[in-house]
């Protein structure tokens, strides 16, 4: 934010100005809307699941087609997420949210198709739970700070890091 006064009145009036530095805005809403979509998706898998115990067999094939919208809405907030961290320079760890997220929805499908309801369950609400969690993360203001810059070391520096060693005399000239 710039303040600027003026010279006659002596009043002063404040224009925002974006910082170079602002943080991921674009990238983390993007991120978000997925986020959303991804938790809604996984909300709805026991909804269909409810259906089909309740003897509504269509509500198993919904959940089968949910399934596989799930494993795609993965493989997109992952993107999002490594787009965030690399373009928009927010904060790493909803990359490795994401990739836990999907290699565990990629076992609860396999799970699920074998029908192994003793693991099918568990891993599904962990992996609802999961999911909401980051996607309440990705709302909070700290999603929206961007990163610290990482130093950049000089050569200079680098000259300055390393150990001195004493000077190397050719053996040649040091007859």
């Amino acid at each position: 934010m710039t303040i600027q006064t003026d010279a006659a009145t002596g009043a002063t009036a404040s224009t925002p100005s974006a910082p170079a530095d602002a943080g991921p805005r674009i990238t983390l809403q993007v991120l978000r809307v997925v986020a959303v979509l991804h938790s809604l998706a996984f909300l709805a898998q026991p909804v269909f699941a409810g259906g089909y115990l309740m003897g509504d067999l269509d509500s198993l094939v919904a959940h089968r087609v949910n399934a596989f919208v799930v494993t795609g809405l993965d493989v997109i907030q992952l993107a999002c997420a490594i787009v965030y961290f690399w373009k928009g320079r927010g904060r790493a760890w909803p990359i490795w949210a994401s990739l836990a997220i999907a290699l565990a929805a990629e076992v609860q499908v396999g799970v699920g198709i074998e029908r192994q309801l003793m693991v099918h369950l568990p891993l599904g609400v962990a992996l609802a739970v999961g999911q909401v969690l980051t996607t309440v993360w990705l709302y909070r203001a700290a999603a929206a700070t961007a990163r610290p810059p990482r130093p950049v070391r000089s050569r200079q520096t680098v000259r300055e890091d390393r150990p001195r060693q004493g000077r190397r005399i050719p053996p040649e000239r040091a007859q």
